[in-house]
C-alpha cells in the first residue's frame, strides 16, 4: 500500500470559467487570487485574467511584467499589422496593473516566462520610427516568431524602416541558423 502523504500536493479547483476557456492541452500551472476577487492563472500559452469575464494574453504578446510591492504591471502588445515577410508589427497597449491578495509564485512563473519567450532583441533608432526588433518563441509552433513593438509614436512605413527591420532580423538569426 502507497503510504498516504499528509501535506499531498493538491491544487485548489480551477474556477469554473477558467475550465470552459481554456484550451485541450493548456497545462494551467498556477492561479492566484488578486486583492479584487479575480484571479491570474498561468498557463503554457498565456496569462489569463478569471472574473466573470476570462481573457488570455499569450507569451509572444506580453512585452513586460514587473512587481512592485504586492502589484504587478503587466503591459500587453496588439499586433497591428502583418509585414509581407511574415514580421508581426506590435503597438503597446496601456499598462495593466493587479493588486496580488498575498505572496506567492505568481510573478516568478510569469517573468520566467516572458523572458524565455524571447530568443534575441535589439532595439533599432529609426527617423520618425524605431522599435525593438525581437525574435520569439511561441508556445506549441517550432522555429521563432518575428516582432517590430513600435517605440510610441513609430510610423512603421517611414522610409527604409522595414528594410532595417528585415536587416536587424537577418543579424539576430545568424546565431540560430547555426545550431
Amino acid at each position: 500500500m502507497a503510504p498516504r502523504w499528509p501535506f499531498a500536493l493538491r491544487r485548489p479547483p480551477l474556477p469554473p470559467s477558467l475550465v470552459a476557456a481554456i484550451d485541450p492541452g493548456e497545462d494551467v500551472q498556477l492561479v492566484a487570487p488578486l486583492a479584487d476577487g479575480r484571479s491570474l492563472a498561468v498557463s503554457r500559452f498565456g496569462l489569463w485574467v478569471v472574473g466573470e469575464e476570462v481573457a488570455r494574453w499569450n507569451w509572444e504578446l506580453i512585452s513586460k511584467a514587473r512587481l512592485t510591492d504586492l502589484t504587478l504591471t503587466v503591459v500587453v502588445a496588439a499586433q497591428v499589422e502583418m509585414t509581407p515577410d511574415g514580421t508581426a508589427v506590435l503597438l503597446d497597449q496601456p499598462v495593466r496593473s493587479f493588486e496580488l491578495a498575498g505572496t506567492n509564485r505568481l510573478t516568478d512563473v510569469v517573468h520566467t516566462r516572458v523572458r524565455r519567450s524571447v530568443a534575441a532583441s535589439r532595439h533599432l533608432p529609426w527617423p520618425r520610427a524605431g522599435g525593438w526588433v525581437v525574435l520569439r518563441r511561441v508556445p506549441g509552433r517550432d522555429g521563432l516568431t518575428t516582432q517590430i513593438r513600435l517605440d510610441p509614436g513609430a510610423d512603421a512605413h517611414a522610409p527604409g524602416f522595414l528594410e532595417a527591420v528585415a536587416d536587424v532580423t537577418a543579424e539576430l538569426r545568424a546565431p540560430f541558423l547555426l545550431e
